[in-house]
């Protein structure tokens, strides 16, 4: 009975503070709407207001423009813009007072009695320079009267036969701004529950929140205030805001009524000496609360309900937010290791470049510069290396894996690798060991993934294998069907071993063992996390066994295609067919060096790649941009260039488009000629662009040299 009083206790308690909570955010959110609304009418109508002065300053300049020189030479042209206008009638005020209308109007003169005539002059006698003013005066002589809108401008220099002017005015029916009013709104079952209404900073209404105010009538909003029975502000204090341009709001009671409305100002501000009201009835605020009070109850026993659910919720995904703390740390220390490994070799990258300039006139330290060149490339590599992990992780965790699928020969795979890693590993004291089994030579696959991961595997095991151990790189396969193979690359070292704990997670993103015999072999952590999605996309496996104090063994199985037939440009140096042999003993002549068209905005880069390009002997010419290399092509002579480097993001033109313009040539070598790709977008996307464009191939950047020189010679 305790436990239940005192739940009693604490769900009521919990609903009045609720009750009062939710009164509180209903009334703050219908103010909210209100002042959105009102928001957006204010706008509308302030927009209106500019345009119109904005209209009257175009009609003075076309006024001077246009010569006026004489007072009926400027009525009869006020009356042209009147009739384009959106003014009913336009008049000049002149200093003394004196009024000249349009040609509909009568001119109000200085001499006339003040009774007969509006005092116009009184808008600007305190200096303004832009009036809004409601109008109900007679201004045209034998027209009915109508409410009207009042715009003026203060004129500064404007002349008319030696009379200075001092305003032009526009007079508007009052609808112009009621159009942009919801004045009725917050309306149910035909009841409305809501006004809208305009009053200037005295109180007078320009547009009454009742609709009451007719011509030459007015009505006033401390008049409207004063009937009421109970205000939250005076009339003195309402006065003071509207003084200060303050927006506020308050409740007040009609006269006989029992429900309350809540009054919403708003000013223009910006020179319009204007005051936005919304008038909202408080039944507004009742219903939502009602409905909201009956529901609380409920929704309060849902919520001890759902409470009771969530601990159970929570304690079963305990575990899941360990772990998400867990990988949190990990990428923290791969942020650390990241830092670390960027700014090493920056700092070493750094400290060469300063060397190799303090000391290039010196001719005893070319060998040393020489070494500190060397050092500044594999440097410079490494960091290419570490870019590239971080951009294939992101790719590949996006599921934007870019697999080629080319025939390679995998002795050469592994032969490259194994020319790579052999000095580096025996330099540290450890022999490399490569075996070979190879049934099939050449399969369709992407041998630079499968090298990016074996070259991963092998430079783990060189990190962590001690002096005087060994690693071993072999490759078998076996067949899986009539056109189908498994080639099986095996890793094994004798090196400090895995524990059992970080195998069960080595292959996660920002991974590391901490282990004390790894000593300061450290890494970002992402290399086999890479090699595993690189695997799994191939559709083949990858498996490690370890243990401790003895070595590891690392097994990546991918199946592939067999290529019966290998193109000839995979086959080794000197293996040159008979045909072959026959077609350049007939030339008998020397052939011209093959010419290459380099299109590229950055200077440094088609620098660099123009002089390396005719170092191998090749004739060059360079576009800044893919206009410039449309034309070069155009004016050449047909044949003239042998290949095209396109940049796929250049100004004035894109590769993509210089490309499709070249293929659409009538030329005859316009759909034969070679053109690559050139780009530092390695995504998917970007490679079928090019390829869609008419290019022939794709090459990334930073341009791997070698491979770049060594397409070129193959074609």
């Amino acid at each position: 009975m305790l436990i239940v009083i005192s739940a009693l206790v604490i769900v009521c308690f919990v609903t009045f503070f609720y009750v009062r909570l939710l009164n509180q955010s209903i009334s703050d959110n219908t103010i909210s709407s209100i002042s959105e609304i009102a928001e957006h009418d204010k706008e509308a109508i302030q927009s209106d207001i500019e345009v119109s002065w904005e209209d009257l300053h175009e009609i003075v300049e076309r006024l001077e423009r246009c010569g006026c020189d004489s007072i009926q030479k400027a009525k009869e042209n006020l009356e042209i813009e009147s009739a384009a206008s959106g003014f009913s009638h336009l008049c000049l005020l002149a200093e003394d007072g004196t009024v000249y209308m349009d040609a509909c109007g009568t001119d109000f003169l200085e001499e006339e009695p003040e009774n007969e005539k509006p005092d116009l002059l009184n808008y600007f006698k305190h200096g303004e320079d832009r009036v809004i003013v409601r109008f109900d005066d007679e201004i045209c002589g034998g027209l009915q009267p109508k409410e009207n809108i009042l715009y003026g401008i203060r004129l500064e220099d404007f002349q008319l036969e030696g009379r200075k002017m001092l305003a032009m005015i526009g007079i508007s029916d009052i609808s112009s701004i009621e159009d942009h009013m919801v004045i009725d709104s917050f309306i149910k079952n035909g009841e409305v529950r809501g006004h809208s209404a305009l009053v200037d900073m005295q109180g007078n209404y320009i547009v009454n929140i009742n609709k009451e105010v007719y011509l030459n009538e007015q009505n006033n909003l401390y008049v409207h205030l004063s009937e009421s029975e109970g205000s939250e502000l005076t009339n003195g204090e309402v006065s003071v805001k509207l003084q200060n341009q303050e927006t506020f709001s308050f409740y007040h009671t009609h006269v006989g009524e029992q429900a309350r409305e809540l009054f919403y100002f708003i000013p223009f501000g910006e020179g319009i000496n204007l005051y936005f009201i919304m008038s909202v009835n408080e039944e507004v605020f009742l219903e939502q609360t009602r409905a909201f009070t009956t529901m609380s109850i409920t929704m309060l026993v849902i919520s001890m309900l759902t409470v009771i659910s969530m601990l159970l919720v929570v304690m079963r995904y305990q575990i899941k937010t360990i772990r998400t703390s867990e990988k949190a740390r990990a990428q923290k220390e791969f942020l650390s290791n990241m830092s670390h490994e960027i700014r090493t070799p920056l700092n070493g990258l750094i400290g060469m470049n300063h060397l190799i300039l303090s000391h290039i006139e010196e001719e005893s330290r070319r060998p040393q510069i020489r070494e500190w060149l060397k050092k500044s490339d594999s440097t410079a590599k490494y960091l290419l290396s570490l870019v590239n992990d971080i951009l294939d992780m992101s790719k590949l965790q996006a599921g934007k894996v870019d697999l080629q699928n080319e025939p390679f020969l995998i002795a050469s795979l592994t032969d490259e690798i194994a020319a790579m890693q052999t000095d580096h590993i025996e330099s540290r004291g450890v022999r490399f060991v490569l075996e070979k089994d190879i049934t099939e030579p050449c399969v369709l696959g992407d041998a630079t993934r499968i090298k990016q991961v074996l070259m991963n595997i092998v430079g783990n095991a060189a990190k962590f294998t001690p002096q005087g151990g060994q690693i071993k790189l072999s490759v078998k396969q076996k067949k899986t069907g009539g056109d189908q193979v498994t080639t099986i690359y095996q890793c094994q070292d004798t090196g400090i071993g895995i524990s059992e704990e970080y195998l069960e997670r080595i292959f996660d993103s920002f991974s590391q063992e901490r282990n004390k015999a790894a000593g300061e072999c450290k890494g970002t952590g992402l290399g086999m996390a890479i090699s595993k999605l690189l695997v799994n996309a191939m559709g083949g496996d990858i498996r490690v066994k370890s243990r401790l104090g003895e070595g590891s063994m690392f097994t990546v199985e991918i199946p592939a295609v067999i290529v019966k037939e290998p193109p000839d440009y995979l086959r080794e140096d000197g293996q040159i067919s008979a045909g072959e042999r026959n077609r350049a003993a007939a030339a008998g002549e020397k052939q011209r060096p093959v010419k290459i068209l380099v299109a590229e905005d950055v200077e440094l880069n088609a620098e660099v790649l123009l002089e390396i390009l005719e170092m191998e002997g090749f004739e060059t010419a360079h576009a800044k941009n893919g206009k410039e290399a449309v034309e070069l092509f155009c004016q050449s002579a047909p044949g003239e260039f042998d290949i095209i480097l396109m940049d796929m993001q250049m100004p004035v033109m894109d590769g993509c488009t210089a490309c499709r313009k070249i293929r659409s040539l009538t030329r005859e070598d316009a759909g034969k000629i070679l053109i690559y790709a050139c780009t530092a977008n390695t995504f998917q996307e970007d490679r079928e662009l090019a390829l869609e464009s008419g290019m022939d191939d794709f090459l990334t950047k930073p341009i791997d040299v070698d491979v770049l020189i060594k397409k070129i010679k193959n074609l």
